[in-house]
């Protein structure tokens, strides 16, 4: 091997960092923190640090099995072909192996790191990419389905019985609206506004990476004005906090 470091057999042992990385692969690593540093530009919690470990794991591997490469342009089928075997087979966090999920995700930010420079026009890009959607394996668990027309109106049903005004406007409001939990739990409290005759939702800047707009039915408009009536103090800055002004959870506490 002619790279600086030494990982092992299969890569074992803790990834080298850039300033380790650069020596050996100055042109890659070059493209791939200006790539870093592109994607960093509209961040989401956790997804910075995970793309630079990914490209990070693939730059490791490409010193020590692959050191004829030089350039993203070099890097062929037959390299991901190998990698993939060297990626599965590194040690997880407290596990013999990667999860599949980990799995999924590295050789997903990898492959848009392929697609993303042809698009943006850069000298280095890839002649062509090298990975397809089929080289992610496949998650351990299914994808979640939305509820059908029978099911949605048995929850409506039971949420319009529950006790709490916060269950009922809450089922409410996905429903309707099709938000997400972190988009809902995040609604600030002017995020209800007039627009002509009818009443809409603000939902600002989320995974979609834009504001959008959502009309309201009434009834939900109605709760919402009820549950603030009685539990939301003018300082909140949520529009539903849960009652005791305490900071949401992923499953909210009765109380």
């Amino acid at each position: 091997m002619s790279g600086l470091f030494q990982l092992g057999s299969n890569g074992m042992g803790p990834l080298p960092g850039w300033a380790e990385l650069e020596p050996a692969l100055p042109q890659i690593a070059a493209t791939m923190r200006r790539y870093l540093a592109q994607i960093g530009c509209v961040p989401r919690p956790g997804s910075a640090g995970g793309a630079d470990l990914a490209l990070r794991c693939f730059a490791a591997f490409l010193t020590e099995a692959a050191p004829e490469v030089t350039s993203l342009g070099s890097v062929t089928r037959r390299h991901i072909e190998d990698y993939k075997p060297w990626l599965a087979a590194r040690p997880g966090q407290n596990k013999p192996r990667l999860t599949t999920a980990t799995l999924a995700h590295r050789l997903g930010t990898l492959r848009m790191f392929f697609v993303r420079p042809g698009e943006w026009g850069w000298d280095d890009a890839p002649p062509r990419v090298p990975m397809f959607p089929g080289d992610l394996p496949r998650q351990d668990h299914p994808l979640p389905k939305a509820l059908d027309d029978g099911a949605a109106a048995k929850l409506l049903r039971a949420a319009q019985g529950d006790k709490r005004l916060l269950v009922r406007v809450t089922v409410e409001m996905l429903l309707r609206t099709g938000l997400r939990v972190s988009e809902y739990t995040c609604l600030r409290a002017d995020a209800v506004v007039h627009i002509g005759a009818g009443p809409w939702l603000h939902v600002p800047v989320g995974k979609l990476r834009e504001d959008r707009y959502l009309p309201l039915h009434p009834h939900p408009v109605a709760l919402i004005d009820d549950y603030r009536s009685r539990h939301v103090t003018a300082a909140n800055p949520l529009l539903l906090p849960r009652e005791t002004a305490a900071p949401w959870t992923a499953t909210p506490s009765p109380g």
